[in-house]
């Protein structure tokens, strides 16, 4: 590439004014909820914010006003990369602000609920982990290996069509790792760190697909014809490829640190929980209080497992079936 090409990347931005109705419809939102949570006394993190406005809307703005709006109809591998950025980075850095946590306390609200009936149970299922992972895979593969992309270049309401469908199906995934309301009770952080793992290894799919084609895909993209046009366009296409694959497995690792991260300290509030109910040793009336056998196994002990045990252990089984009957009335974040 030509220096001018290279500076291009950083210095090609136009005011595109649907790229800038969708970054409005992006941003309001957030800070609205932001200003509404301070009213209610919530101090939010500020490192949430700047993952939003700046990882989120900052790629977002980078691919629909930026230099990957501008040469995505000139640059095969920039308009590869804007697809990358738009399905894996972008949803990423929205989800790492937690938007929908911030919605709801802003209204008063501690816990992210799904909306009932129809839509409700529309979102559950595709939020579904085995679903929202194929529908963001599915979506990359489909925009390269039809005509989606080549027709996108030449047709702008296409284009945003394109932007919605990339950034839409890649919150689909993400959110629900990032927010354990949005799964199912067995999805534990050890489990979405899997499925997040997991993931990663599937996103590779797309970009390694691209990379091996030995045909071309887009023989009608504009910036394969002309004067400008590479010589080697199927040597374009598989860099292409070559982007989209980075991108893709670039951006898994922070999604991942922050399931692991939400992993420990879910341990950590669990541990908490299981010793303070432990401590108390609630005691039914009548039952006298004892001390802990030494010798006995450490789970029969356990108020998780308490409705396991039969009555040749009363001794301990009462006082922890109370406990583990406070707990489960609490939550694990108000043990009291």
């Amino acid at each position: 590439m030509t220096e001018t090409g290279a500076v291009a990347f950083v210095t090609a931005w136009t005011p595109w004014p649907l790229g800038l109705v969708i970054l409005a419809l992006v941003v309001a939102p957030y800070l609205l909820w932001w200003r509404q949570a301070r009213a209610r006394g919530v101090v939010w993190s500020g490192w949430r914010a700047t993952l939003y406005l700046a990882l989120g809307t900052g790629t977002l703005a980078y691919s629909v006003c930026g230099p990957l709006h501008v040469l995505r109809d000139q640059v095969y591998w920039a308009g590869a990369l804007q697809v990358g950025v738009l399905s894996c980075v972008t949803p990423a850095g929205l989800a790492l602000g937690d938007p929908l946590r911030l919605r709801a306390l802003s209204r008063g609200r501690t816990a992210v609920a799904i909306p009932r009936g129809v839509l409700g149970g529309v979102l559950r299922v595709l939020m579904f982990p085995a679903v929202s992972s194929m529908l963001a895979i599915g979506s990359i593969t489909v925009v390269f290996f039809t005509g989606y992309f080549e027709a996108s270049t030449r047709s702008v309401p296409l284009e945003v069509v394109l932007v919605v469908h990339l950034v839409g199906t890649g919150l689909l995934f993400v959110l629900p790792l990032l927010v354990p309301e949005l799964l199912p009770g067995w999805a534990s952080p050890g489990v979405r760190a899997l499925m997040a793992f997991a993931d990663g290894l599937f996103d590779a799919v797309p970009g390694i697909a691209l990379m091996s084609s030995g045909t071309l895909l887009a023989p009608g993209y504009p910036g394969f014809n002309g004067p400008a046009a590479p010589t080697d366009l199927l040597m374009e296409q598989h860099l292409g490829g070559g982007v989209l694959l980075a991108v893709s497995e670039v951006v898994g690792l922070p999604v991942l640190a922050a399931v692991l991260l939400e992993w420990v300290r879910a341990d950590r509030r669990e541990a908490a929980v299981i010793d303070t109910a432990l401590g108390r040793r609630v005691v039914e009336p009548g039952l006298p209080a004892s001390e802990p056998d030494a010798d006995e196994l450490w789970w029969r002990s356990d108020p998780r497992f308490a409705d396991r045990w039969g009555s040749n252990n009363a001794r301990t089984t009462r006082p922890n079936r109370a406990a583990a009957d406070q707990v489960r009335r609490n939550g694990p974040d108000n043990p009291s």
